[in-house]
């Protein structure tokens, strides 16, 4: 049986991935931040699919210290792993930081997750068919990676929530390549989901108009299980695994943004992110 970890399994597009996995007969961890959400999750997500393999482990993704500890116990209770989807992600317009004061965006959906792949990458490596998929964004299309925003602002210049997220999610597909590089055995992609009607930007205190603005689009936003089609498909077809390192919109392979394509840079993120996140 397989065994598939999701970072923000209990709602939202995580939640709608690991029921349409379920139902095909694997076993379902999720990691929350919040384990009361949780608990009611994996309870929902039973009686969805029939399968009473699902499974929830703690895991705020702005401590490092709670990422380590989610490893730790994932290796203890399951000890296999086989496909790893970082689905957890924010979008926020006013300035926040995690626990070890790094930028919130940055922190939650880029640094949080590259510790707790590389924590677990001995496992997947030992899969048959190991696969990482990392939840990015068109919003990458206009990202910069600036090294020096990782903390907050800098200088005089005010915080910009969108090019922040935008930056996080550029990150997701330089470390998807950088992934490739390092381990060519593990079949990494990242994806854009759609434009999806969760809860991503009605949270951390947005300003009201940008939560109006949400509330205008929603209409138009495809269903949570529209917009984990493309996570499915990519941890379950046999077709995912003839490539590698690609990105992917609609269950079908889009180029990138060029800065995504940067080798280099996504060397230097690895590395850069590899000593902030040691202890």
């Amino acid at each position: 049986m397989q065994h598939i970890l999701i970072t923000g399994g209990n709602a939202g597009i995580g939640k709608a991935t690991a029921i349409a996995l379920a139902k095909k007969g694997a076993k379902i961890i999720i990691a929350c931040r919040n384990e009361t959400k949780a608990k009611i999750a994996v309870a929902a997500i039973k009686t969805a699919t029939k399968n009473e393999e699902i499974y929830s482990l703690t895991c705020d993704l702005a401590s490092f210290d709670s990422v380590r500890n989610c490893a730790k116990n994932y290796r203890k209770q399951f000890g296999q792993l086989d496909i790893l989807i970082n689905n957890a992600g924010l979008v926020t317009d006013k300035l926040q930081f995690t626990k070890e004061g790094f930028e919130l965006q940055i922190g939650v959906n880029h640094l949080g997750h590259f510790l707790l792949t590389t924590a677990l990458i001995d496992l997947l490596e030992k899969s048959n068919e190991p696969r990482i998929i990392n939840v990015s964004s068109k919003a990458h299309y206009r990202g910069k990676i600036n090294f020096n925003t990782f903390k907050g602002e800098v200088g005089a210049e005010k915080y910009n929530g969108m090019a922040a997220y935008g930056q996080s999610k550029l990150a997701n597909i330089l470390f998807t390549k950088a992934l490739v590089n390092r381990y060519p055995k593990i079949c990494s992609h990242a994806l854009h989901p759609g434009v999806v009607g969760t809860e991503i930007a009605g949270k951390n205190d947005n300003k009201i108009l940008w939560r109006v603005l949400w509330k205008v689009l929603s209409p138009v936003m495809l269903s949570p299980t529209k917009g984990a089609k493309t996570s499915v498909y990519l941890a379950s077809s046999p077709e995912a695994l003839t490539t590698n390192g690609k990105y992917f919109d609609k269950q079908k392979e889009l180029a990138p943004a060029a800065l995504a394509n940067d080798l280099a840079l996504a060397k230097k993120l690895w590395k850069v992110s590899e000593a902030l996140v040691k202890e």
